[in-house]
């Protein structure tokens, strides 16, 4: 039973090592194939740190914590749902300033949908006296969809290549016998903001809000790109 287990095994290798062996004396043509497309991120995610430094220890956490949750609601962002604690090893983390002054601080995540939300973010906390704020990360929440579109362009684009390669020499492109697809890294860490040192204006400026201008905050849209190298038989 041994012997015909191993004579089988040994014949599936054969029969797959002859098929391979057959597809590689074939003439085929190797080409790349590249797509891109721009999107706007839909999802932002602010860093908001709270600690009693700002205010010399004159608010403690919990104060600013009130005070940050009445700002954004006011700005019309669902605390409950879209406001936490961005990192809860850092929930009331202690800081030793000086000698006798120690301050608390406790850092939150707030995920928001647009550019104009996220300058009214940045204004509404500067205005409360809450500046450590930064964008956390980016995306566009159609990403994955969007990358398989761009997957079939990236197909049809190296098809195309290997079309106008090979007519010239009478000869037409048959089945695809091998496709490697890859993932454009730089393009995750797309979607960084041009102009988002809010945190540098003074809150003077917002006293008089008929005299102040609110900055116009523009995201640069995420590239997402797909690169493939595929391998077709001439015929």
């Amino acid at each position: 039973m041994k012997k015909i287990f191993f004579a089988l095994i040994l014949l599936a290798t054969i029969n797959s090592y002859s098929q391979n062996k057959s597809l590689m004396d074939k003439p085929f043509i190797e080409v790349s194939g590249q797509a891109d497309t721009l999107v706007l991120p839909n999802k932002i995610w602010i860093n908001v740190l709270l600690t009693e430094r700002d205010s010399k220890g004159k608010k403690s956490v919990e104060d600013l914590e009130k005070e940050m949750i009445l700002k954004l609601q006011e700005i019309g962002i669902n605390t409950e749902k879209n406001v936490s604690v961005s990192d809860m090893s850092s929930n009331f983390k202690f800081y030793l300033l000086k000698q006798n002054d120690v301050f608390k601080s406790k850092s939150y995540s707030v995920l928001v949908a647009d550019a104009k939300t996220v300058s009214n973010v940045f204004i509404g906390l500067e205005k409360i006296g809450i500046s450590n704020v930064h964008i956390e990360k980016v995306e566009n929440d159609q990403q994955k969809n969007i990358r398989l579109l761009i997957n079939e362009k990236a197909i049809l684009r190296a098809r195309q290549i290997a079309e106008s390669l090979s007519k010239p020499l009478s000869q037409k492109v048959g089945n695809a016998i091998q496709i490697n697809n890859f993932e454009d890294i730089s393009s995750q860490l797309a979607g960084s903001i041009a102009g988002i040192a809010i945190r540098g204006y003074s809150a003077k400026k917002y006293d008089n809000e008929n005299s102040y201008n609110e900055p116009n905050i523009e995201f640069e849209k995420i590239k997402i790109v797909s690169s493939v190298q595929v391998r077709f038989l001439l015929e």
